[in-house]
C-alpha cells in the first residue's frame, strides 16, 4: 500500500508558472495534503476536482461538453474528502474571492444532504477544518 500512496502523491514541478491567488491557496493546501496522506496523518482519501482544466484551449467547448457528458458537475467544491464513516467538501477562495452561482448550488446540494461543506480563505484555514472533523492528526 504505501508504495501506491507515493505513486499516487507524486507531483511535478510547475517551474515559473504564473498562479493566481487562489491557485496558489490550493496548491500550498493540496501539498499539505499530500504530507499528511504520506505521513498516515489524514485518515482520508481525497482529490482535487479540475473543473478548470479544459479552459483556453480551441477544444476547450468540446472538452466542457464531454466533461460534463460524464458527470463534471459545475460548481463542485475544490477539494473532496471521504473516509470510513464520511464525507466533506472543501471550497478554496482567495482572500477576497466570492463563490459563483453553481458553487452556491453545490453547497446548497451537499447541505441539503448532510455532507459537510466549508469555505477556507488559506491553507491554515482548511487545516483546521480537517482537524474539527477530526481525519487529521
Amino acid at each position: 500500500m504505501r508504495a501506491s500512496i507515493l505513486r499516487l502523491m507524486f507531483c511535478p514541478r510547475l517551474g515559473a508558472v504564473k498562479l493566481g491567488p487562489e491557485d496558489r491557496i490550493s496548491i500550498e493546501f493540496a501539498n499539505r495534503l499530500r504530507a499528511w496522506t504520506i505521513e498516515r496523518r489524514l485518515r482520508a482519501v481525497w482529490t482535487h476536482v479540475a473543473n478548470e482544466v479544459g479552459g483556453g484551449s480551441k477544444n476547450a467547448k468540446l472538452r466542457y461538453a464531454i466533461a460534463k457528458a460524464l458527470g463534471m458537475i459545475s460548481g463542485c467544491s475544490d477539494f473532496i474528502f471521504m473516509w470510513d464513516s464520511g464525507s466533506a467538501a472543501i471550497e478554496m477562495k482567495a482572500a477576497r474571492g466570492v463563490q459563483t452561482d453553481n458553487q452556491s448550488d453545490f453547497q446548497k446540494w451537499c447541505e441539503a444532504e448532510n455532507v459537510p461543506y466549508h469555505i477556507a480563505k488559506s491553507a491554515d484555514e482548511a487545516e483546521r477544518i480537517l482537524r474539527d472533523l477530526g481525519v487529521l492528526s
